[in-house]
């Protein structure tokens, strides 16, 4: 037997054995379901059928089991090529921000567990070169070096805050909203009795409502008209 490495069984008595990736998939998965506030080590042990005890075979506590999660979110985003030549940059800035917004709703809950929980979402090899990526775009566009720095969190920022407070609510609605209150223009809460009183907002609601990819788009033209503005005056 010298020269062999002995594997473990990826299955014991009909039931998948857990590695410390598949607990981590696991725990993306448990957050896109039920929150990050649901999350912890003997919840998501029920989840898999398994003691809580056996999850500390494959990760150390409950931060770890988070950082495990983090990490297989982040390798698997694969965006866009970038492109800064000058007939093609925003229409590639677009495509990128579109892609990182399609990531964030395919795993729910990310956005509100680094917001939450302080973890960051750059902590994985390809998550890092994603950004270098970002940041070596927008020098190539013509910013400075600290404005390309700056301009790569921005469009983090953007795409993530709209994520959490525009395309969350939408996708999993809270038991306490009304889904019929998400598509109203405006919403709820921004209407009046008074009608005299607010009259722009009062014209705001003879409008059509848009559509979230509408109001995503609107976003991140004025942002990308920003940039084309600060690259000329620098």
């Amino acid at each position: 037997m010298s020269g062999t490495t002995r594997r473990r069984p990826t299955h014991r008595k009909g039931r998948a054995t857990l590695t410390r990736e598949s607990v981590g998939e696991a725990a993306l998965a448990y957050l896109g379901e039920h929150g990050a506030a649901a999350l912890t080590m003997r919840s998501l042990a029920a989840e898999l059928g398994v003691s809580a005890r056996a999850l500390y075979n494959y990760v150390d506590d409950r931060r770890d089991l988070v950082a495990v999660a983090a990490g297989i979110f982040q390798a698997g985003w694969r965006p866009p090529r970038l492109d800064p030549a000058p007939g093609a940059w925003r229409a590639s800035l677009g495509a990128f921000c579109a892609d990182l917004r399609a990531h964030y709703r395919r795993h729910p809950g990310m956005t509100t567990l680094a917001l939450s929980e302080n973890v960051t979402m750059a902590g994985h090899p390809v998550m890092l070169r994603n950004v270098d990526a970002l940041i070596g775009f927008y020098a190539a566009v013509g910013l400075t070096p600290a404005d390309a720095y700056r301009a790569c969190m921005e469009t983090v920022r953007l795409v993530v805050g709209f994520v959490e407070f525009e395309d969350a609510p939408r996708d999993r609605p809270p038991a306490h909203l009304d889904p019929g209150d998400l598509q109203a223009h405006p919403p709820p809460w921004l209407r009046t009795d008074e009608d005299d009183a607010l009259s722009h907002l009062a014209a705001v609601a003879e409008l059509a409502p848009d559509s979230a990819d509408t109001r995503f788009a609107f976003a991140v033209e004025v942002f990308t008209e920003g940039l084309a503005a600060r690259r000329r005056s620098a």
